[in-house]
């Protein structure tokens, strides 16, 4: 909470200071900054005590704290400003929703510095190949196949932060990963589609377990690989402290910028795949409840694939939709309009995060000439059964488009709705906004 406290206080220091006791304070800051970023770096081998690095005794603990102070001590130097960032520090510590394994399931592997994250998975791309045919791993490339089920397991390390995909740094020479500290693919395992309902039923939904039994399955969107992908699933499923299980639906993307009319002839093919993976899900794996959250080009694999499935009309005993999330898609406004009632009338409930700052959908709506269902502004999306949510007043980066697994509020408005059930009212940080179709709802600045 330290760093975003000096961030929040920092545009009031020209305030309190002149220029060159601010030229001498960003000097001080900066370098206790990065001491204590090396400090953190070391500290979490130290309290782990794992023999041979970062036994006790090292003093990395001490050289947080240390570095903690430097930053503390320079800010309280130049009242008010020691006190500003006290308050902005309380107030980040007090607010902070928990997120992360508070009790991870059981099914998740517990390493020495680090978990195991088990995502399902179910593809229509091609086994990755090499120079001599299919490669160990086996992984997925960007060629099309046919419908596929696995697990792949995915490393998250015990000092991850939320919104983070943590990888080996460059510019800190550092080129290989370390399960410690990077969030990165492990093992994928290939599997039946009977060994994959056997393997949800008995071993990650077990029978007699307490509550409903349910999943969340992530939908990638355009220039993902199945990597990514994966990785992304476990992230948003550990930050979200997901106690059912985590899975992925990886259709073909080719995972790269230049492919985007390639991706979205892919996203279309894949729809009578992700139908069949619904139903197998929903009828074979003892799943009582399965939310969706798709994301970007992905929502269109799900909106056309909800629209031509009537999941109510499955066999008794099966599953039910539960929340179903649509995150900056990149879909035809008018077209996510036309074929929405079909869908709400079989979840939960359905949520739309908009945002007028994402770049990748503006380019998208240039190439198609009409806006697309992810866009705030004139033409946002508000209509019955669905809960908008306009995201546009956080700062959500660049490109403005990633904020569904980047963004610490938007994580944890999804905690707030997957995990708790509770409606845009009942979570923290909304405000409704009038609409002409009724209403919205808006994150405060």
């Amino acid at each position: 909470m330290l760093e975003p406290a000096v961030a929040r206080v920092w545009p009031k220091v020209p305030d309190s200071l002149s220029e060159a006791e601010r030229e001498r304070l960003e000097a001080e800051v900066l370098v206790a900054l990065r001491a204590l970023e090396a400090a953190l770096d070391q500290a979490p081998s130290a309290l782990s005590g794992a023999p041979g690095d970062g036994a006790p005794g090292n003093g990395a603990p001490d050289a947080v704290e240390q570095a903690a102070h430097t930053v503390a001590a320079a800010f309280e130097a130049h009242p008010p400003l020691g006190d500003l960032l006290a308050a902005e520090f309380d107030a980040l510590t007090e607010g902070r929703e928990r997120f992360g394994p508070d009790a991870p399931p059981p099914s998740w592997d517990t390493m020495p510095r680090s978990l195991l994250v088990p995502v399902l998975y179910a593809t229509d791309r091609a086994p990755a190949t090499g120079n001599g045919g299919p490669r160990t791993g086996p992984g997925y490339g960007g060629e099309r196949g046919q419908l596929s089920y696995g697990q792949a397991l995915v490393n998250v390390p015990d000092d991850h932060r939320v919104g983070a995909v943590e990888k080996p740094r460059w510019w800190r020479l550092q080129f290989r990963t370390n399960p410690a500290r990077d969030t990165r693919l492990g093992d994928v395992s290939p599997l039946t589609a009977t060994e994959f309902a056997e393997l949800a039923r008995g071993h990650h939904l077990p029978e007699g377990a307490g509550g409903p039994r349910s999943a969340l399955v992530f939908v990638h969107g355009y220039n993902v690989s199945f990597a990514d992908a994966a990785v992304r699933a476990a992230q948003i499923a550990y930050d979200l402290n997901f106690t059912g299980l985590p899975m992925l639906y990886s259709w073909p993307s080719k995972a790269s910028v230049t492919d985007y009319a390639a991706d979205g002839n892919a996203a279309r093919r894949a729809v009578p795949y992700f139908q069949d993976f619904l139903r197998h899900v929903l009828t074979d794996t003892g799943v009582d409840e399965l939310h969706i959250v798709a994301h970007s080009m992905g929502n269109r694999v799900v909106v056309d694939a909800l629209a031509d499935l009537d999941t109510t009309a499955l066999p008794a005993g099966a599953g039910r939709l539960g929340q179903v999330v649509f995150t900056a898609p990149d879909v035809d406004a008018e077209v996510f309009r036309q074929l929405l009632p079909r869908i709400v009338r079989q979840a939960r409930g359905c949520t739309l995060y908009v945002s007028a700052n994402d770049l990748a959908l503006a380019a998208s709506h240039r190439l198609a000439e009409h806006p697309r269902a992810g866009q705030a502004g004139p033409g946002l999306v508000v209509a019955p059964g669905l809960d908008t949510v306009d995201v546009s007043d956080l700062d959500t980066g660049l490109m403005g488009h990633s904020y569904p697994g980047d963004h610490r509020s938007v994580l944890s408005d999804l905690h707030g709705l997957l995990r708790h059930g509770h409606g845009p009212s009942q979570r923290y940080g909304l405000a409704r906004v009038p609409h002409p179709d009724g209403a919205y709802w808006a994150f405060q600045p």
